[in-house]
């Protein structure tokens, strides 16, 4: 059982995010639950405390393949090893030049000392390009700058275009967020929907000009 003081403390820490930094974190979620949809022990968790040797940070993104305890049974704070494993995968999404401080520094020495092995930094400026960063925490690599990140934990690879974060699984194919896989979708439907009319008005023009062609002929 949590400590309740533990608990309310970690509440006071944990600081609300801007409309923007909840968006793009959601678009990630959204695109890993669906990467590993395929894995049954996998849990994506949101915004919860870790807790390791006395410490505790909360990352945007966290991945634990197997091991994870069940939802019902995790409080405000997931404790390594008592709850279970340390995330496999970790992704922090940056919007400003502290929150990327912060990430590169102290909650990646953090995510190492867990010994993390997939660690993704997306540096996602408002109005501004968006830069990936990534390392291996539990190999001593630190953070660097990458045009794309593969995350071998997760079979997935991680590119951006613009402001857009794309992502695609082992076999090239592109895993699109909720939201956006059913607009897809709805957009797709109804150009079939459109060509199954022009058929339609182009099948009532020929049966039109048929029985013209009859009329014209008949004595």
């Amino acid at each position: 059982m949590i400590n309740t003081a533990v608990e309310t403390e970690v509440l006071e820490e944990k600081m609300p995010e801007s409309p923007w930094h909840n968006e793009k974190v959601r678009e990630c979620e959204d695109m890993l639950r669906e990467a590993v949809r395929s894995l049954p022990t996998a849990v994506v968790f949101r915004d919860l405390f870790f807790q390791f040797k006395g410490r505790r940070y909360a990352p945007d993104l966290a991945v634990v393949l197997q091991g994870a305890p069940p939802l019902e049974r995790i409080g405000l704070v997931y404790r390594i090893p008592e709850d279970g494993p340390s995330p496999d995968a970790i992704v922090e999404v940056a919007v400003s030049a502290r929150a990327l401080g912060e990430a590169l520094g102290e909650k990646f020495e953090f995510y190492a000392e867990m010994g993390v092995r997939d660690y993704l930094i997306i540096q996602a400026f408002p109005e501004k390009p968006v830069w990936l960063w990534f390392c291996h925490p539990n190999l001593g690599e630190r953070p660097y700058p990458v045009d794309e990140a593969v995350l071998e934990t997760l079979g997935v690879k991680v590119v951006v275009q613009e402001q857009k974060i794309r992502i695609f699984d082992r076999a090239g194919n592109e895993i699109l967020p909720l939201r956006e896989m059913l607009e897809r979708e709805r957009q797709q439907w109804k150009e079939a929907l459109e060509q199954e009319r022009r058929k339609r008005e182009e099948l009532e023009r020929r049966v039109t000009e048929l029985e013209q062609k009859l009329k014209s002929k008949s004595p």
